[in-house]
């Protein structure tokens, strides 16, 4: 009986030694946390696009960037990539001796759940009446969300939004219409 007891008792401790040290997961699980992508230069784009100027020269953009521009070999457009998913590009306005800013981010780092693309029709058919909206108004109008800083003219600067769906809106603001919205889009 004594010895059936023991036997009893060390199958139970072999089983649950087993339990707590050998089933857990070993697999590679995703963690929620996204991982710091690596980014080449002095910023990341979303902070090097509010730093450069449309009037910068492309030896002061390399500066600020940290590291020179690939020109491509087929346009005047340089390009300053700076992660695997996001860049900088820079091409010459036909209109002075200023360039055309334009950020290219990754969709799932800036999409944001509250963004409301529902009142695009109606946004377009109002701007193509003639009425126009600041950039402030444009934020309540998509949800109360601050629009991302993805492109710089001399005379204009265009925001974006992303939804949960990573859908994008757009909105061009015009310095010349007292910044107001001259160019809408959603794709």
């Amino acid at each position: 009986m004594k010895l059936r007891k023991i036997f009893v008792y060390l199958i139970m401790g072999v089983v649950t030694l087993g339990l707590v040290t050998g089933c857990t997961d070993t697999t590679k699980t995703e963690t929620s946390k996204k991982e710091e992508e690596k980014v080449q230069g002095k910023c990341k784009v979303e902070e090097c696009i509010k730093l450069i100027e449309p009037s910068n020269t492309i030896e002061e953009i390399n500066e600020i960037i940290g590291f020179e521009a690939e020109k491509s070999e087929y346009s005047e457009t340089y390009k300053w990539k700076l992660s695997d998913k996001t860049w900088i590009d820079a091409t010459p306005s036909t209109s002075d001796e200023s360039y055309s800013l334009s950020a290219n981010y990754d969709k799932s780092t800036i999409k944001n759940d509250k963004a409301d693309f529902s009142k695009f029709n109606d946004l377009k058919s109002s701007l193509g009446k003639g009425e126009s909206f600041t950039y402030e108004e444009m934020n309540e109008k998509v949800g109360g969300v601050e629009g991302i800083l993805a492109g710089k003219t001399s005379t204009s600067k265009r925001y974006i939004w992303v939804n949960k769906n990573e859908q994008t809106f757009s909105a061009t603001f015009s310095d010349t219409m007292d910044g107001k919205a001259s160019i809408i889009s959603l794709r």
